[in-house]
């Protein structure tokens, strides 16, 4: 005798942060999901990162504070010019952040997640099957579950955007480098390091107890990402910034900085594309965790209304002008020549305190 299988609301492909904020987000509305992460899938490179004072309002929304986290938070940053001399400190409520490990973050997402019902299952995807009333994603082992949207979270290089016929997000090659130091124990602490020029390179230090993250995106081709990130550190260790006799190998990293804004199309048939599938990171500061979590939260609300229109697909459709009008400027690199006013940032505090506001709040500057 043969069981019909389950048809969940929203099958979600991926349960990083975009995936359980589209998860959670479905169960208040009522709305019955699954969530299919490879196991062992890498969520993240595991490299210490910072959430930004709007991630983590949506992680409180979400129902994951700095203690399930296991976050540090950071009171705000400091602003370095590239040649790491005297740095601007911006310190505000409003600018508090977390400092967290993205698999503990990931892991306390994931268990909200699983307290509002929402079923895991992990096996690695083989094939999604579109349908007119629903959709059908079969997996590795044989296994085969079906829903009436599918919502693409399984980050960079997804490969089930491919197979359900949307443009996922391309990486630029390159552009990112990132390393991992250990440092003397402390709290957490950001630094932003601002390369002036018409190339515009952003560093970043996240400190996470013993452990500090330095990562870099840059638009300079003279040289590789990694090539420039050993540079750096080789000046940072002799500022004193990171310990002098600190020494790791810079890798390259994907660089999706502002890629859901070049993406024509975030909606295919019963399918929405959200997180770092659909390329939701900050153009400007590299921060992705806010738009992956925000995206998710747009889609599942999208999908709720989808599944009570007349016409699902019209009501799909809505999703790409949604994301546009609520992240667009959040994704957007500051409305302004930075290579003309960074010079101009570390001598007038005024210019530091909304350059450090457009970094962390993603604020025109």
């Amino acid at each position: 005798m043969t069981h019909p299988r389950p048809l969940y609301d929203l099958l979600i492909a991926g349960a990083g942060p975009a995936g359980c904020a589209a998860a959670i987000a479905a169960t208040r509305h009522n709305l019955s999901a699954l969530m299919v992460e490879p196991q062992g899938a890498p969520r993240s490179p595991g490299c210490t990162g910072w959430v930004s004072p709007a991630a983590v309002r949506m992680c409180q929304e979400l129902g994951v504070d700095a203690a399930a986290a296991q976050a540090v938070e950071f009171p705000g940053l400091r602003l370095w010019p590239w040649n790491l001399t005297e740095p601007a400190v911006i310190q505000n409520p409003k600018l508090a952040g977390w400092i967290v490990k993205p698999q503990a973050l990931g892991a306390a997402l994931a268990a909200v997640a699983r307290t509002h019902g929402v079923k895991v299952v992990r096996c690695a995807t083989a094939a999604v099957q579109l349908g007119e009333e629903a959709v059908a994603v079969q997996l590795v082992d044989g296994r085969t579950v079906t829903g009436r949207v599918l919502v693409i979270a399984d980050g960079a290089g997804t490969v089930t955007a491919c197979m359900a016929h949307l443009p996922a997000a391309q990486a630029e090659g390159g552009r990112g480098a990132q390393a991992v130091l250990e440092v003397p124990e402390g709290g957490g602490t950001l630094d932003v390091i601002l390369g002036a020029g018409r190339t515009i390179r952003v560093a970043t230090i996240a400190r996470h107890r013993r452990q500090a993250c330095v990562t870099l995106m840059t638009h300079d081709t003279a040289l590789s990402a990694t090539a420039q990130l050993a540079e750096l550190l080789k000046a940072a260790g002799a500022a004193g910034l990171l310990p002098a006799r600190a020494s790791a190998d810079p890798l390259p990293v994907p660089c999706l900085a502002g890629a859901a804004l070049e993406i024509e199309s975030h909606v295919g048939k019963r399918c929405l594309l959200i997180g770092d599938a659909g390329g939701f990171v900050s153009a400007f500061s590299n921060e992705g965790i806010y738009p992956a979590l925000r995206s998710g939260w747009l889609a599942a609300e999208t999908a709720a209304r989808a599944l009570s229109a007349a016409v699902l697909q019209d009501e799909l459709a809505t999703f790409s002008a949604t994301w546009r009008t609520d992240l667009a400027d959040y994704l957007h690199m500051p409305n302004t020549d930075l290579g003309l006013l960074l010079p101009m940032v570390f001598s007038n505090a005024q210019m530091a305190r909304r350059l450090a506001q457009a970094f962390l709040l993603g604020q025109s500057f």
